[in-house]
């Protein structure tokens, strides 16, 4: 666990190392008054304290907890069902069918049904991530050789300790796979949502500060939602290496 979490911090100083390289670069080539120095984004970071930044990250991170957290649930449900051999043939085609609309599109649909609060921004980072959860959890179970369920069965295991040790692991492994594939959308799509409806959240002070014309403090806004990003993404690598030690 000791070795992980070094291992962790390394690219925790690695990945915005080489960020901060190739943006110093960029900096040099392009138009300095629209893309800032780094370090002075970075020296300017103690400034958004005075810009309310806590709340806005506040609000940022407790709608896409509750988005994800809704996406684990109701595509582990669900990809459970559809891996059973007679609930996939309903479910399946409507999976298939429903997958490719750009759920993006929905959102005017989405604030017209659940109007402009966090409830919206949450249907949407779910509807977003929830579908590959659901088929990757399908495809886990499925994959699943038969022959470990068969020595389960000769050792008098029961349906349910089956699904305990085996079956919900599986599903798990896929969750947590796909779920740090998709985090990079979550974010995405948390940062569209805010623009629209809300005086708080990261992409609204994003937005805010770029219409302020104050690129400095909308360039230490992203850093900070992207820097919040990477948290998430090394906690999801973490908690996969404690919850799936079985797959060593």
């Amino acid at each position: 666990m000791g070795y992980l979490l070094i291992s962790k911090l390394k690219s925790f100083i690695l990945g915005p190392a080489l960020v901060g390289i190739i943006w110093y670069f960029a900096y040099w080539i392009i138009d300095r008054n629209v893309m800032p120095n780094p370090f002075l984004v970075l020296s300017a970071l103690p400034d958004l304290l005075e810009h309310n930044v806590i709340s806005h990250l506040a609000h940022s991170l407790y709608r896409i907890f509750l988005a994800l957290s809704l996406s684990m649930i109701i595509g582990l449900i669900v990809g459970l069902a559809a891996a059973d051999k007679n609930l996939s043939k309903i479910l399946t085609p409507f999976i298939y069918f429903t997958y490719p609309i750009p759920r993006v599109a929905l959102l005017p649909v989405v604030m017209l049904v659940f109007g402009l609060r966090d409830v919206s921004k949450i249907i949407m980072i779910t509807l977003i991530v929830v579908y590959p959860i659901i088929i990757v959890v399908r495809d886990s179970v499925k994959d699943i050789p038969k022959e470990t369920y068969s020595s389960l069965i000769c050792l008098g295991a029961s349906k349910f300790q089956m699904f305990l040790f085996v079956t919900l692991p599986w599903a798990v492994s896929g969750i947590l796979s796909t779920l740090r594939i998709s985090l990079g959308t979550a974010v995405a799509i948390l940062f569209f949502t805010e623009a629209y409806g809300t005086r708080y959240g990261m992409g609204f002070f994003i937005l805010d500060m770029w219409q302020r014309i104050n690129y400095v403090l909308m360039f230490a806004g992203i850093v900070v939602l992207s820097m919040t990003g990477f948290i998430l993404f090394v906690f999801i690598d973490v908690l996969e290496e404690v919850l799936l030690r079985w797959k060593k």
